[in-house]
């Protein structure tokens, strides 16, 4: 990180000794400089410098009113003070109102490097330890979150879409139509949703026409949905087989290939990707809604 100085000191000769420390070892680039403070109180916020070096005997405003002025302000500046004075009861106040090290006159170059390095150590060590408490911060929100999630729950559509999104087919028409089928079988007891399931899935289709005409004032057809749902889930065991041919052990093929789908059907559509076969796997709506339910069950 490249540190910016400022420099306050009423002598021309010092500004310019410690203009070249500061250039010849690399310290960073000085951005301004004043002879008073009435100057440096307008500069300084302006310019926002890292560190400031400041002298303590200045006219019209010492150097302890600059800082006190600019920590008043909210300056986020480091500040180094410039001083002959030795005065245990000047010192102290020096450190009381914001001042972090001193600089003796004359100026020595040894402890001018000392004790700017010093000051860039302690602002390192600040930003170390600003970053952990945002990345403290940032677990303590997702800790809520999770925390939120657990309390109020994810509905029974979140999960099913959930479920669909891994499957690669919440963008398909027919993923509202596989949603709403599925919570229309979820608002029923179980011997309910077994006797539906053991139906034809054309009745299904009908019983989820007037949920759509009762519930959402939605006019289709039973051939239409059926169309839709079918194209749906086949486009969800065709994106399963190319998982499972890109890797066998990847979770997501191993839990849907058995689960929503069969197995044989899925090697015939891996092999009718890869051009072995004329014809690809066939799909069962009812044993994809089943599957679908054990692993709502299971979660």
């Amino acid at each position: 990180m490249q540190y910016n100085f400022y420099i306050v000191d009423d002598d021309r000769s010092i500004r310019q000794i410690l203009k070249n420390i500061i250039c010849q070892y690399n310290l960073g680039d000085v951005i301004g400089e004043a002879d008073h403070g009435i100057t440096a109180v307008h500069d300084i916020p302006i310019l926002n410098p890292h560190i400031v070096l400041v002298d303590l005997l200045l006219p019209v405003m010492d150097g302890i009113a600059i800082v006190s002025e600019l920590k008043a302000s909210n300056s986020k500046a480091h500040f180094i003070m410039i001083s002959q004075v030795t005065a245990k009861e000047m010192v102290s106040k020096a450190y009381t109102n914001g001042i972090e090290f001193f600089i003796n006159k004359p100026i020595n170059v040894i402890e001018v490097l000392s004790v700017i390095n010093k000051v860039k150590e302690k602002m390192k060590m600040q930003e170390v330890i600003q970053s952990f408490e945002k990345a403290m911060q940032g677990i303590n929100m997702l800790k809520g979150l999770t925390a939120h999630q657990e309390s109020t729950g994810y509905s029974d559509k979140d999960k099913i879409k959930k479920i669909l999104s891994q499957l690669g087919i919440i963008g398909e028409a027919g993923s509202n139509d596989i949603v709403e089928l599925l919570l229309m079988l979820m608002e029923t007891d179980e011997n309910s949703r077994n006797h539906m399931l053991n139906q034809k899935m054309s009745e299904l289709y009908n019983r989820l026409n007037l949920r759509y005409v009762h519930q959402y004032e939605i006019t289709s057809n039973t051939a239409a949905i059926e169309q839709r749902i079918r194209r749906a889930i086949n486009k969800a065991l065709s994106n399963i087989a190319n998982l499972g041919i890109e890797d066998y052990g990847n979770e997501l093929f191993t839990r849907f290939s058995n689960t929503i789908f069969d197995f044989g059907e899925i090697r015939k559509q891996m092999d009718f990707i890869r051009g072995k076969t004329a014809y690809g796997g066939k799909i069962s709506v009812k044993k994809f809604l089943e599957g679908i339910f054990v692993i709502l069950k299971n979660e």
